[in-house]
């Protein structure tokens, strides 16, 4: 028996060693084998790569989608766009959502880029980030006051838990009505009548900042609240579109951590706001960020909500594009607001320059006789109604490679964010010129921007930057130059 048992075991290896043969063998001839190209229709995959092909400046959000370097940085992209996408976690990581290691030591960076206590990284878009600032601040039975400006998650989450809504509504309107506002005296006598009537409200939720621009002052509006005698200790800020805010002296003092003396005078005060990071910072979609101030148990309050409600499948490649984000900021930030700043000062320069739509058709503020609006330097809105319908400009700028997403009646709002480059500003004023000429017919405009260098050679010194005006006198400096054999050259 053990001899047949012997033969039998035998048998059996051999076949094992035949079938590694012939395994490795088909192994290496699928290595060899050429890799084969996908001939399935890819709609979306080839519709991304041709409009990346385009090359267009996108006067909206997502500063890293904006065609072009930074004036400031270079490519925003080089950091990120190798990121590789893994599933490791623990000691070869860090927990995404009790984190101890590398993700606690950014997110603690970035909340000294913001003066808040602490900084959350959330990979599922800011409704996501919403709705766990709202869970951490919020009990059941709760009344809460919330804007009605707030961005649709903040009332869709209200109303899915189990606490009382009322609502904020504005009270301030532009003559069209498209743009709204609320006035401080407005909100204040709305907690009041709330309060006196034994209705007290447990949190209110404000918007901070609209995509139009207009920014409220959150440290003076809550200042006065309380002063005012509002009982109210839970705040809830949707700043999304303020990430930038904090790196300049003009809008630093308005933003919602900015409140280090409210919190010496009210100790039982909880701030918490959250930040589109993608609409403003180099970092991917769905990049956001929840901060705060506030008592001891805040940040374990919103952990414990980012637990119950976030993904449970974190994206790598945005949790790293929001570490690279802090970097860029930690170290120029400053100067890529104050960038964002000097470009918008030259299009309005280059925007007076033209006869049509000239300097009378940038506006730069509404709502300002309020001294707690302001408005958001780094946002331009134009009227266009000189030269057509606003739906018709935007088209006519996207066949330039120009992208623009809000119009309002014939009113183009153009954001200047931190992806906004000297190219694309130049390529912005060279575009509205030639619309001008396409309307009117006339290509002999009395003045135009160039969209190059214009030189005279030799000695090979630029006559006329780009984003310039050429007017009569440059025309006839160019000629003069000719007359006396100069090469001109525009490039």
């Amino acid at each position: 028996m053990l001899i047949a048992q012997s033969k039998k075991t035998n048998i059996h290896w051999e076949k094992t060693e035949a079938y590694f043969i012939h395994t490795t063998k088909r192994q290496e001839i699928t290595m060899n084998a050429r890799v084969i190209n996908m001939t399935g229709a890819t709609p979306i995959l080839s519709r991304l790569e041709s409009l990346r092909e385009r090359k267009i400046f996108s006067f909206h959000a997502l500063p890293i989608s904006s065609y072009g370097n930074s004036d400031i940085i270079g490519d925003p992209n080089y950091e990120i766009s190798e990121c590789p996408e893994g599933s490791f976690t623990g000691e070869l990581f860090d927990n995404f959502f009790f984190p101890s290691g590398i993700i606690s030591e950014s997110q603690k960076m970035t909340a000294g880029l913001y003066n808040a206590d602490a900084s959350f990284y959330i990979t599922s878009g800011t409704s996501t980030a919403n709705q766990i600032a709202i869970s951490a601040l919020c009990k059941k039975g709760d009344r809460i006051l919330a804007d009605r400006n707030c961005h649709q998650s903040v009332h869709f989450h209200t109303q899915s838990i189990d606490v009382e809504v009322h609502y904020l509504c504005p009270d301030l309107r532009t003559e069209d009505g498209e743009i709204s506002a609320w006035s401080y005296e407005h909100l204040e006598q709305t907690l009041l009548t709330l309060q006196q009537s034994g209705k007290a409200c447990d949190v209110v939720i404000l918007t901070a900042q609209s995509y139009e621009g207009i920014i409220y002052d959150i440290p003076g509006v809550l200042e006065r609240l309380l002063a005012a005698g509002i009982s109210t200790r839970r705040f809830f800020i949707d700043e999304a579109w303020g990430s930038l805010n904090y790196f300049s002296e003009d809008t630093r003092p308005l933003t919602a951590m900015n409140i280090g003396s409210l919190l010496d005078k009210y100790p039982d005060l909880d701030v918490v706001c959250t930040h589109s990071a993608h609409k403003s910072l180099f970092c991917l979609r769905q990049a956001s960020i929840v901060h705060c101030r506030g008592t001891d148990s805040l940040p374990d309050r919103i952990e414990t909500a980012k637990y119950r409600i976030h993904t449970t499948s974190p994206s790598y490649p945005i949790i790293a594009s929001l570490d690279a984000a802090q970097a860029v900021m930690a170290g120029h930030g400053n100067a890529l607001a104050a960038h964002a700043r000097g470009l918008v000062s030259k299009f309005i320069t280059g925007v007076s320059s033209l006869k049509i739509p000239g300097i009378e058709a940038v506006c730069l503020q509404v709502f300002s006789s309020h001294n707690h609006i302001h408005y958001d330097p780094t946002k331009v809105m134009l009227d266009v109604s000189s030269l057509g319908t606003g739906a018709e400009i935007k088209q006519y700028l996207c066949e330039e490679n120009i992208y623009v997403k809000r119009y309002l009646n014939n009113v183009l709002l153009f954001n200047f964010h931190i992806g906004i480059n000297d190219q694309a500003v130049t390529s912005l004023l060279f575009a509205l010129n030639k619309i001008s000429q396409r309307k009117y017919g006339n290509t002999t405009s009395e003045t135009e921007i160039s969209d190059k260098f214009i030189i005279p050679y030799p000695p090979g010194v630029p006559l006329v930057f780009p984003g310039e005006i050429i007017d009569d006198g440059i025309r006839n400096k160019i000629d003069e130059y000719r007359k006396n054999g100069f090469l001109i050259i525009a490039a």
